[in-house]
C-alpha cells in the first residue's frame, strides 16, 4: 500500500503500519532472539519514523500538502531536510550503521528460525518499504528545479531536532550493545513469564492431593 500511495500523509500512515506489523511478527515468536529483535525494531521504528514525520511536516510547512504524483525538486532549497528524510526513512527499514540495523537482523534471524516462510515475507516487506521510501525521496527532492520567492532553508529549531535525532539514529547503529542488552533482558523475562503461564509450577500440597485422589483407599 505504501508503494501505490500518491498523497504524502497516506504514504506515511501505511509506512508506519507496515513497520509496526513487523514488530508484531517478532512479538509472536517464542524465542528470545525474535523477541529481542522485535523490541529493538519497536524502539528504532518509533525513533526513525518520528524523524521521518518531522521531515514531512517541515516540507508541508513550506509548500503545503503535496502529492507524490509529480516531482517537486526541493533538494537545492532544503538539502539538510533531504538528507534527514533519507536517513530516517532508511533507518526505519534497518539500513546498516543506523539504529534499526541490528534489530532487523535479530528479528529476521528469530523469525526464520521458527517459521522460514514468514521470515522471507519479513525480508520482502522490508525491501518493499525501502523501495517506497526511495520513490518518495526522488519525487519530493529531485526531478526538476524548484523556484521559490523566499528561502526554504532549514530553521534553527528544526536544525536542533534534526541533529539530535540524527545523533540518536547513527549512535544507536554504531554502538548498539547497550540497547540490545536491555532489550534482551526484557525478552528473557517475557519468555519466562510465557513459560510459567503455559506450564504453571505445581505446588507440593496440590501435587500430593492429586496423587491421593488418583489412588483412593480401598
Amino acid at each position: 500500500m505504501a508503494l501505490v500511495q500518491r498523497e504524502s500523509r497516506r504514504f506515511f500512515c501505511y509506512l508506519f503500519l507496515s513497520n509496526a506489523s513487523l514488530v508484531l511478527v517478532g512479538l509472536e515468536m517464542g524465542t528470545a532472539v525474535g523477541l529481542t529483535g522485535a523490541l529493538c525494531v519497536w524502539l528504532s521504528v518509533g525513533l526513525a519514523l518520528t524523524g521521518f514525520g518531522v521531515t514531512l511536516r517541515s516540507v508541508e510547512a513550506r509548500i503545503g500538502r503535496f502529492s507524490l504524483n509529480k516531482y517537486h525538486g526541493l533538494y537545492e532549497q532544503m538539502p539538510m531536510l533531504a538528507g534527514f528524510f533519507l536517513l530516517t526513512g532508511l533507518a526505519s527499514i534497518g539500513f546498516p550503521a543506523t539504529i534499526g540495523f541490528v534489530g532487523m537482523e535479530l528479528l529476521v534471524e528469530g523469525v526464520v528460525e521458527v517459521y522460514p516462510l514468514i521470515g522471507m515475507a519479513v525480508v520482502v516487506s522490508a525491501a518493499l518499504n525501502g523501495i517506497a521510501i526511495m520513490y518518495a525521496y526522488f519525487r519530493v527532492f529531485t526531478g526538476r528545479r524548484h523556484v521559490a520567492p523566499v528561502s526554504l532553508r532549514i530553521r534553527p529549531t528544526e536544525r536542533v531536532a534534526v541533529l539530535l535525532l540524527s545523533f540518536l539514529i547513527l549512535g544507536g547503529g554504531i554502538v548498539p550493545q547497550p540497547g540490545v542488552s536491555s532489550r534482551y533482558h526484557a525478552a528473557t523475562a517475557i519468555s519466562k513469564r510465557r513459560a510459567n503461564i503455559a506450564h504453571p509450577p505445581m505446588e507440593h500440597g496440590s501435587g500430593a492431593a492429586a496423587q491421593e485422589s488418583s489412588n483412593p483407599a480401598p
